[in-house]
């Protein structure tokens, strides 16, 4: 294990957590903070939703057709243009050819963001997580997720564990409340999940997940998602894509505080 990778429980003054600041600080140039809910902004996930409606597309057909049982909150750490670094490295962290340099990137600001923000998921799901748990890989169920060997046991936290329903492959874009079966630890006390997630596309598997973990007895669940993914070639999302070229990323943002 590298030495500069602490858990969050390591003190704030451990020189760990600047070398991560500086691992965070070399991608800045390319992050964009999500946009706060907006006339044309979806509340739940940040993407672009149609003016005079309360959510985009996808995250209204998931409250449908999960009957409202879906996670308390979805936090995506930044936005991730499939044309940029961001994508890359979320696409290069995983697979027969791991890049090392991805996988330090996107754990260094996983990490630092969960340290400095974990307090807002806390506050807004009204309780801190007790439990935590990856989305699945639905394209290769043998091993572990890679999202899950990346963090290991640095955030102190229980690891939730879930089958996956194989009647659903990779490309399904569609909410399942019975495409996973996770199963919940025995506790005499209410658990409390945090979701990782790499990507964001359309949210069905993160929110058919939610379901199936409410549905087992999760009281709250929160889900934190490394990149929200923006198609620069869908026309409605061109606003998105003008609205976030400037800024650069700002590290002590979070988009609950800006709501």
């Amino acid at each position: 294990m590298p030495a500069w990778r602490p858990s969050l429980t390591s003190p704030s003054t451990d020189q760990r957590w600047t070398i991560i600041r500086r691992y965070v600080e070399v991608q800045r140039g390319y992050l964009r903070n999500p946009l706060p809910a907006h006339a044309w902004i979806c509340p739940t996930c940040r993407g672009v939703r149609g003016e005079g409606y309360s959510l985009c597309f996808r995250c209204q057909s998931h409250l449908t057709r999960s009957k409202g049982l879906l996670a308390d909150l979805v936090l995506p750490i930044s936005y991730s243009p499939r044309t940029g670094q961001h994508h890359h490295n979320l696409r290069t962290y995983k697979g027969t050819a791991r890049s090392e340099q991805a996988q330090r990137s996107l754990l260094a600001l996983l990490l630092l963001f969960l340290r400095d923000h974990l307090d807002c998921v806390a506050a807004r799901a009204g309780a801190s997580p007790t439990h935590v748990i990856t989305v699945p890989s639905t394209r290769n169920s043998l091993g572990p997720h890679p999202l899950t060997d990346l963090v290991g046991g640095r955030l102190r936290l229980p690891w939730i564990v879930s089958a996956v329903n194989p009647s659903y492959g990779s490309d399904d874009h569609d909410f399942h409340a019975d495409w996973f079966s996770p199963a919940l630890p025995p506790s005499p006390e209410p658990v409390h999940a945090l979701i990782l997630e790499d990507t964001w596309t359309t949210g069905a598997r993160v929110q058919s997940l939610a379901y199936a973990l409410k549905a087992a007895g999760a009281t709250t669940v929160a889900a934190v998602v490394l990149g929200r993914h923006v198609d620069p070639t869908y026309p409605p999302a061109r606003r998105l894509m003008d609205a976030i070229t400037s800024p650069v990323f700002d590290t002590a943002r979070c988009v609950l505080e800006a709501d």
